[in-house]
């Protein structure tokens, strides 16, 4: 499915909390950006006196020999049960934290949205077919990075998008690829039933490879 018309962020969130909204849900979300996506900035990007985006770059994580989780930009995110997908902004800042906020879309829904559907810092679409994040995450080596989704069985095929802004300001659009639905992975299991993961938060904390390339364990 493709769509001719991008609804601006601002707009797309706010529908989102309509249709999400639960009276028993904590109201903790900052108000949503406007950003049309078809405008992406161009960067480098002075947001505040203390904060400049150099850099923003979409990718997936793959698995070293040494066992890191390293950082390889995509446009395309492999079909694989687990496989863990986010964004890393390179930036010249003083702050030890920033806010940042995400739109995510997919071509239809997932079988499921696993965690992500009862976390305070998300709300999902009512037609399931998208999710609007926002967090404070710290800076560190001049970077601000999250890897908080992975893909799942049930997941589709298709064109993703994902728009981010810091601080209030939209600072990049990502158009990327699933290139098959995604199947589940055989696991061996021993004493119990397998623990599935759909769209499960990634735990990523970024590390130094021996190398001194950018890989997170």
């Amino acid at each position: 499915m493709q769509s001719t018309v991008s609804l601006p962020l601002v707009l797309a969130a706010a529908l989102l909390v309509a249709a999400c909204a639960d009276p028993h849900s904590p109201a903790t979300h900052k108000a949503a950006v406007a950003w049309n996506p078809a405008a992406a900035p161009r960067l480098p990007l002075r947001i505040g006196p203390d904060l400049v985006i150099k850099r923003v770059q979409f990718g997936i994580l793959e698995t070293t020999p040494e066992g890191d989780d390293r950082f390889v930009p995509a446009n395309e995110v492999p079909a694989e049960d687990g496989q863990v997908f986010g964004w890393v902004v390179e930036l010249d800042t003083t702050r030890e934290t920033l806010h940042w906020q995400e739109y995510l879309r997919l071509p239809r829904p997932p079988a499921d949205w696993g965690d992500a559907a009862t976390d305070p810092d998300v709300l999902i679409s009512k037609d399931g077919k998208g999710a609007v994040a926002q967090g404070e995450d710290p800076v560190e080596d001049g970077e601000l990075q999250r890897f908080y989704w992975s893909l799942a069985a049930g997941d589709p095929e298709g064109d993703y998008e994902l728009d981010l802004a810091v601080e209030g300001r939209p600072v990049a659009h990502f158009s990327f690829r699933v290139p098959a639905p995604v199947q589940e992975k055989a696991i061996l299991v021993r004493n119990g039933a397998r623990r599935d993961r759909p769209w499960r938060p990634a735990a990523a904390a970024p590390v130094m490879a021996s190398t001194g390339a950018r890989a997170w364990r």
